[in-house]
């Protein structure tokens, strides 16, 4: 199996800092891990499953990652590349039920790939990601604008320990247009751990409610089937 060889440091240049040891780790995803997130306030509001495996392809890196339901069917898929100054969006699919209940994949157009920076500052330049699709059967179309800005470091506690961690500052905006514009705008909060990646989240949904998750667990596939009785269908994963 190929290796990740990746060499990071967190030393200022020009004012900048790499924070690339904060994002998912590659070299330690080779074999594939379900990251487990939990609500923290509201309780009926369902667990989130992300399975995470690293590939080597053509002396490229990329990470691949599966979104599940509370049922543990597929959500979201996600292929990202690593590049010299951080993560690109290669590939982005949504997953909708059609008329006759079968589980139809929907890729998405990516606009603007951005989604995490390797060399940062505080407060400096925002990361512009934005893509569109078509939903099934339905003439509208949805539009999903995030801005990410680096804020400052913090320390986060996982599984008892006091992990370094960056906090970022965020801005989404949902547009649904069809005859006319629906949109959903709201700001919020990420937080990612040194040798983890995404550990916290929050989005204040127009002011109206708060959507608000941390990570509960990181298991392996085999660690996870046993615990929950359940074998996720990874679709793209595999190949």
């Amino acid at each position: 199996m190929p290796h990740f060889f990746f060499s990071c440091t967190s030393k200022e240049e020009n004012g900048f800092r790499n924070i690339e040891d904060y994002y998912y780790p590659l070299s330690d995803l080779q074999d594939g891990k379900v990251y487990e997130y939990g609500p923290v306030h509201e309780e009926g509001d369902p667990p989130i499953y992300w399975y995470y495996r690293s590939v080597l392809k053509d002396g490229n890196a990329y990470l691949v990652g599966m979104s599940y339901n509370p049922a543990f069917n597929p959500d979201q898929f996600v292929r990202e590349e690593r590049v010299s100054n951080g993560m690109l969006l290669n590939d982005f699919y949504v997953y909708e039920t059609d008329t006759e209940g079968k589980s139809q994949q929907i890729r998405a157009d990516i606009v603007a790939a951005n989604v995490f920076p390797f060399k940062v500052k505080p407060l400096g330049s925002v990361l512009l990601s934005s893509l569109h699709w078509r939903p099934l059967g339905d003439s509208s179309t949805i539009t999903l604008v995030r801005n990410r800005q680096y804020d400052s470091d913090t320390t986060i506690v996982f599984e008892g320990k006091n992990v370094p961690a960056v906090k970022f500052n965020t801005r989404e905006l949902v547009d649904q247009e069809e005859e006319g514009h629906l949109e959903l705008e709201f700001g919020g909060t990420e937080v990612y751990a040194k040798r983890l990646g995404l550990v916290y989240f929050k989005k204040d949904v127009s002011g109206q409610r708060r959507i608000e998750y941390r990570l509960k667990a990181v298991y392996s596939m085999e660690a996870f089937e046993q615990k929950f009785k359940e074998k996720l269908e990874l679709g793209d994963l595999e190949e």
